[in-house]
């Protein structure tokens, strides 16, 4: 298949790709298609637009990267933080259409996988929408993923106030196929006392309890290397893997989880996927001083591997750390309002964060620099300093990214607004912004058609043009008609009316 609709020649977000890996847009659907490598193609990118705040774009880019690899168990944690993210910000309790899309356009059993991936990441306490994704999971062999969704819907199905015997048979079925035989005979063993006539049931339930003995005790290995004496060597790693793959964790797990880090990390020092698990775990243990610790390591690591990404890691930890203190800060002041010198540590404390945000951004766009959300980020980052002229033109760069393209050119009308003599660019800009509106009525419409009254009043204040202050006034009415208290219409209004009195006269 043409995977997602790309053209060959692309990426996922439309940047080109290099001749040698053309490539990696494009797939045939079935089991040749599968490939790590061009997995990662998305999910890097995918990354970054997380961290850039693009959640939407991120899913989709994520799925396009499982539709490759659906076995990574990391790539589907990072996917379903994403989604986390999305919906939180934008408080939604559904996929949105984009999402959706690149789902469904995998073919097969992969469709069915990504698609209920999705929904379960929405529906995360629905028992059957997680059962669901742990069944197409194991359709296409992605077993970690499936045992992973299983064991959560397990756990969903025994707080349910009216278990159902087929969901606990269902999850016997996974848990056989995923090798968990302990939680398959548990799961079994819970849906015959719900139907203890069921006579073929009792018998599963027996062969799986056959299987656990067996798979507990290593006697189905005997004939491999160690035999069962290697299960009992691996024991603590496997609970280690067990831990990591759980997405809620007790305080004891995540000693033990950062100590395995540092211990697999100490033996492999360059090792990047240990230097970035380290630091991983470190965040999740969140014990004070790990956030330090955390970003003391990535900014090691950057200086023995030269790679950017954990400079960039450090720099975010960095930026945490600064608004945490900030929001002390800002506490400190609101509950000692005449405290001069508070207030002044509050001003100093707000300029250095924008100092090291800047800082931070300008990396960013220098060492990934076809990432357009990153130069919209900067660019957004630069306005609010007040350095309009160069914010423009990242703008200017970043409205190739159709996916921001709406909001770039909203922050490029404001820009050129904020010019003396710059109104007819920003009159245009902010018109272009609104005509790739779907909906002008929107809340971003708004903002779009009050930027566009003032561009207007400005322009008819300083060439003293009718015309201009006309539309403005229809741009007043009409904000004002749709939301009379917004912002400060009424008072706009009154000024552009007496302005439309002046040029009468």
């Amino acid at each position: 298949m043409a995977l997602f609709g790309k053209k060959k020649d692309e990426t996922a977000d439309g940047e080109s790709l290099p001749p040698d890996d053309a490539s990696v847009a494009a797939g045939n659907g079935d089991a040749d298609g599968h490939s790590p490598e061009k997995a990662a193609k998305f999910f890097e990118p995918a990354k970054i637009r997380h961290e850039s705040g693009n959640y939407e774009y991120a899913a989709q880019l994520w799925l396009q990267g499982l539709a490759w690899d659906p076995t990574d168990l990391q790539a589907v944690k990072d996917f379903w933080q994403t989604v986390q993210r999305f919906a939180e910000t934008q408080k939604r309790k559904s996929p949105s259409k984009e999402m959706l899309k690149a789902a469904s356009e995998a073919k097969g059993p992969l469709r069915r996988f990504l698609t209920d991936l999705l929904n379960a990441s929405f529906r995360w306490e629905d028992p059957l929408a997680v059962l669901k994704a742990a069944e197409a999971a194991a359709d296409v062999e992605s077993i970690a993923v499936a045992d992973l969704y299983a064991t959560r819907a397990y756990g969903l199905a025994r707080l349910d106030k009216k278990p159902r015997k087929d969901v606990f048979v269902r999850l016997m079925r996974v848990f056989s196929r995923t090798g968990n035989f302990k939680l398959a005979v548990e799961s079994g063993e819970t849906a015959r006392q719900l139907d203890p006539s069921d006579g073929e049931l009792q018998a599963d339930v027996r062969n799986m309890m056959a299987q656990q003995t067996m798979s507990a005790g290593g006697f189905d290995q005997a004939g491999q290397s160690g035999g069962f004496r290697k299960n009992i060597r691996d024991a603590q790693r496997q609970a280690e893997l067990e831990a990591s793959d759980r997405l809620v964790r007790t305080e004891e797990e995540k000693e033990r989880l950062v100590e395995a880090a540092k211990r697999d990390l100490d033996a492999n020092p360059d090792d990047p996927t240990l230097i970035d698990r380290y630091g991983q775990e470190l965040l999740k243990r969140n014990k004070p001083g790990d956030l330090i610790r955390a970003m003391n390591h990535y900014a090691q690591a950057y200086q023995r591997t030269k790679q950017y990404r954990f400079r960039q890691k450090s720099g975010e930890i960095q930026l945490r750390l600064m608004r945490q203190n900030l929001a002390r800060q800002q506490k400190l002041a609101e509950q000692n309002p005449d405290d001069l010198d508070v207030k002044s540590k509050l001003e100093s404390m707000k300029k250095e964060l924008d100092r090291v945000e800047t800082d931070e951004l300008r990396g960013r766009v220098e060492n990934y620099p076809t990432d357009l959300a990153a130069k919209f980020e900067l660019g957004k980052k630069l306005f609010e300093i007040g350095a309009y002229d160069e914010s423009i033109a990242l703008f200017q760069a970043a409205q190739d990214d159709p996916k921001n393209r709406g909001q770039v050119l909203a922050y490029m009308g404001r820009a050129f607004q904020q010019l003396e003599g710059w109104e007819n660019e920003a009159i245009q800009t902010l018109r272009n912004a609104i005509d790739m509106l779907p909906d002008s009525k929107s809340d971003l419409g708004l903002e779009l058609r009050y930027d566009l009254m003032l561009a207007l009043y400005a322009k008819a204040r300083r060439e003293r043009e009718r015309s201009s202050a006309e539309e403005a006034d229809q741009l007043a009415a009409g904000i004002a008609m749709q939301r009379f208290n917004y912002r400060d219409i009424r008072e706009r209004r009154a000024a552009i009316k007496a302005l439309l009195d002046e040029l009468r006269d």
